[in-house]
């Protein structure tokens, strides 16, 4: 099947608004999740989230990561949401949360509509209306774009690159769309390290035609604005952050779902079952024009979408929330997929065209269910907990979190008054502390299990005046710290305060 039938209009003739529609109904249905008494608190938070906006956060303190706490992942996020994060100077940490949270899923109806986009231009308009669709109801990507993932700005970048570099131009053109796809690439990148699949997607999608000058301007532009990201923060800590980016990452425990099989599952099965169908049709499409010169985008979404399943698959740890990732390439391999199957249907007869429509429909629509139960999640009990924090914690006392959001929601900061631990990923410190000997651990439980990963932690806890633990703290402490923390703080209700 060509590109575009020759009664179609030219992909820049193709209207807008039928995607900008879609792309507003993504946005509802990421905000949905707000629309009750508790607001953007109200929707479960988790972990990742309280460790990326306080890193953002912390940034407008002057406390920067890797030289003043452990972080194991790049800077990009937190330097690309700290004008945000910084609202926390001027009201409190729940304040700018609550702005963060209602901002990240425009991002999502931004990625939505450049989804719809990017396969409208190359594939058609119903390709167009199918990828926008699938990226706008897919569970993982409505779900991380409620809050501070790593993920709502990996995937806008990574679309955004995509759009940019696939565009039809000149030869002028096509040297500004090779700079300014490195850029966004070498930023995704600087986002999240698996970005890196879509380097290789890059090569081959471009090498496979013989354009190795723009694959090299490509990934020239991207090693240069790569080292523009990471250089200031490595030659302030270059050990840390060496030890949080690579050691950290090549050594940690297995962690998560550990069944490969039962993680195929979770990215292709399960709340993906229709969608996963219309990806595999596009799949075998890509394979029949992988060798055409003209199928660069086949070749990339492809690629991409090959290379993260595979990361995922071989990686140590793995959690459901990571399929967000996957959403471009599926969104692009969909509407590929969809468009060929209404083209085959149309060529047979105009019923079957008619219920091959509602099939493609019904199937790009299917994970919708799914993300209005993930909408619909409450936790009532963190904005309780932050009550109880603001009620018996003053604002001059170092109040030490397990997880980053307990304080959040109390309009607090880890580190914060100055002085206080940092205690950001207190998850990410305890393993590196682990890591530090020559035992290699079954799980992240067997390497808490172990005193080695005690030291840091319980030496930061000797300066806390208030102690969060609940489940996380009890999961993540040794029998022995357990004790320690009984003997020098009096439990009062959820809090631990030091004992005089």
């Amino acid at each position: 099947m060509s590109d575009a039938s020759p009664s179609s209009p030219s992909p820049s003739r193709h209207p807008w608004w039928p995607l900008l529609l879609v792309g507003a109904g993504a946005w509802l249905l990421r905000v949905a999740g707000f629309f009750h008494r508790g607001g953007a608190f109200g929707h479960p938070v988790d972990y990742d989230e309280g460790v990326y906006f306080s890193a953002a956060a912390l940034l407008s303190h002057g406390v920067l990561p890797y030289r003043d706490y452990f972080f194991v992942h790049p800077p990009g996020l937190a330097v690309l949401l700290s004008p945000l994060a910084a609202l926390s100077r001027v009201f409190d940490a729940a304040t700018a949360f609550t702005v963060v949270r209602w901002f990240i899923p425009v991002l999502g109806a931004v990625s939505t509509v450049l989804s719809g986009r990017i396969a409208q231009q190359r594939w058609g308009m119903r390709a167009g209306l199918v990828a926008a669709l699938v990226y706008a109801v897919y569970p993982e990507a409505a779900s991380t774009e409620r809050g501070p993932f790593l993920e709502p700005l990996l995937n806008l970048t990574c679309l955004g690159m995509a759009w940019v570099w696939l565009r039809p131009e000149g030869k002028d053109g096509a040297r500004r769309q090779d700079v300014w796809a490195g850029v966004l690439l070498a930023t995704a990148c600087a986002i999240k390290l698996t970005a890196g699949v879509w380097v290789l997607a890059a090569v081959w999608a471009r090498g496979a035609a013989g354009e190795w000058q723009r694959v090299l301007r490509l990934v020239g532009v991207a090693l240069v604005v790569g080292l523009v990201w990471v250089g200031p923060f490595f030659a302030l800590a270059p050990g840390p952050m060496f030890e949080g980016l690579l050691r950290f990452q090549l050594l940690r425990p297995p962690d998560g779902e550990l069944d490969t099989w039962r993680r195929l599952l979770t990215m292709l099965g399960e709340r993906h079952l229709g969608v996963s169908a219309l990806t595999g049709v596009g799949l075998l499409v890509v394979l029949v024009r992988a060798r055409r010169k003209e199928a660069v985008a086949e070749r990339l979404f492809a690629g991409a979408w090959l290379l993260t399943c595979v990361t995922f698959l071989s990686s140590k740890s793995y959690w459901g929330q990571y399929n967000a990732s996957l959403a471009p390439a599926t969104a692009l391999l969909a509407g590929l997929g969809a468009s060929w199957l209404l083209d085959w249907a149309e060529a047979r007869s105009r019923r079957f065209a008619v219920v091959m429509t509602g099939v493609v429909g019904l199937a790009a629509l299917s994970p919708l269910p799914a993300s209005l139960g993930d909408a619909n999640q409450r936790d009532r009990g963190l904005l309780a907990l932050g009550h109880d924090i603001r009620a018996a914690v003053s604002a001059d006392e170092a109040l030490c979190v397990f997880e980053p959001a307990w304080g959040i929601v109390a309009g607090r900061l880890p580190g914060i008054p100055q002085g206080a631990p940092a205690l950001v990923d207190p998850y990410g410190l305890m393993l590196r502390d682990a890591l530090g000997g020559p035992e290699r651990y079954a799980s992240a439980a067997a390497a808490f299990e172990d005193e080695r990963s005690q030291r840091t932690m319980r030496s930061l806890l000797a300066r806390c005046g208030v102690l969060v633990l609940n489940g996380r703290g009890e999961w993540q402490l040794s029998a022995a710290s357990e004790q320690w923390v009984q003997e020098h703080f009096a439990r009062e209700g959820p809090l631990w305060r030091r004992r005089p």
